[in-house]
């Protein structure tokens, strides 16, 4: 007798796919109800999940399962920040991950904001208000998740069972714009630093935090979008460079892709001469400490890895450039960019007086 086949999935003629497999002895099908050869994999997968190790499908699962799902579903290898996801999700399972969803209720979230403030979280870090705002908004895309989207769909939970989430306020804007004196004297100061840490080699290579505020400077994209920014992202001949990496997805934070500007073009091929490995910035550490001292040395007060962004955006539209424009640059949305910085525009409300 010839020996079944595994389980496996195939196309059939009305376009939909179908999972072949063998139960007791007798070939069996069921179909994964799409014509989406994508989620017919990812539904197979799952479907596979709880075959192969007979999973009981929990009607009311605990919050630690759905974060675990949503991540292995949803964020693993698609977007660009899935490694700050650990701690985040480390964090939610702190307080979250032994309850069920159906036993979560509106105030834990405002019991959740106190201990992260407080300091007791997952790591016993202080969280500000808007880092617990971040984490709060990935808990409920979990929970749309789990209502929506996830596989195999008997796992789906349903609406009623997800209490509303609280959300801290939004941080307030951060108004710090550096001047045009300041900016040109942060470039001249970085075009040519080399600092030297005490005991290290003595190098000429463009330290990394002058890299850094070069290109946060000059493009006005997001701390992790430079730091994480390689060599190959870079097209010299074509003048662009390319923040999103191929085949990774956008998110909310988008990263665009932005031309390379006159003054910026020799310190890329300067820098690219003297590369050590295939990071622009050598590697993904933060610099915002490194960021301070050159404030320090300088006397600039306020730097941050952020205010770069904002001072570009607040001189271009100062400058007179259309708001589409400074959205389409810094990857931002129309509305936001508008709603920060259409007041500074120099024709901002002029139709309206004589």
């Amino acid at each position: 007798m010839p020996k079944r086949k595994p389980p496996r999935i195939s196309q059939h003629k009305n376009g939909y796919f179908y999972i072949h497999y063998a139960e007791n002895g007798r070939d069996q099908l069921q179909s994964l109800r799409t014509k989406d050869l994508h989620k017919a994999e990812l539904r197979f997968a799952g479907w596979l999940e709880q075959h192969r190790k007979e999973i009981k499908i929990e009607a009311d699962p605990l919050v630690s399962d759905c974060l675990d799902y949503w991540y292995d579903q949803n964020v693993k290898d698609k977007f660009l920040s899935e490694n700050r996801y650990a701690s985040l999700i480390n964090n939610l399972k702190f307080y979250f991950g032994n309850k069920r969803v159906s036993e979560i209720t509106r105030n834990d979230s405002e019991e959740y904001k106190k201990i992260r403030i407080a300091g007791h979280g997952y790591y016993g870090n202080v969280a500000k208000g808007a880092t617990v705002r971040t984490e709060l908004q990935r808990l409920r895309a979990c929970f749309n998740f789990m209502i929506n989207q996830v596989e195999p769909r008997e796992r789906r939970i349903t609406r009623d069972m997800v209490a509303y989430i609280d959300m801290p306020p939004p941080s307030a804007p951060r108004d710090r714009v550096l001047s045009k004196e300041e900016l040109e004297t942060l470039w001249d100061f970085c075009k040519d630093l080399v600092w030297n840490g005490m005991g290290r080699p003595t190098s000429n290579r463009l330290h990394k935090v002058a890299r850094f505020i070069i290109l946060a400077m000059e493009t006005a994209q997001r701390k992790t979008a430079i730091l994480e920014l390689k060599w190959s992202q870079i097209l010299l001949e074509q003048n662009l460079i390319m923040f999103l990496p191929h085949g990774k997805l956008q998110t909310i934070k988008r990263r665009p892709p932005v031309p390379i500007s006159t003054r910026l073009r020799p310190i890329l091929e300067h820098a690219y001469s003297e590369k050590i490995n295939d990071y622009v910035c050598d590697n993904t550490n933060d610099v915002h400490d490194q960021i301070k001292r050159v404030g320090k040395e300088l006397g600039i007060d306020g730097l941050s890895p952020h205010v770069f962004r904002h001072s570009w955006a607040t001189h271009a539209v100062m400058a007179g450039k259309p708001i589409e424009k400074v959205a389409a640059f810094m990857g931002d949305t129309v509305e936001i960019v508008r709603k920060n910085y259409a007041h500074l525009a120099p024709d901002y409300l002029s139709d309206v007086v004589d």
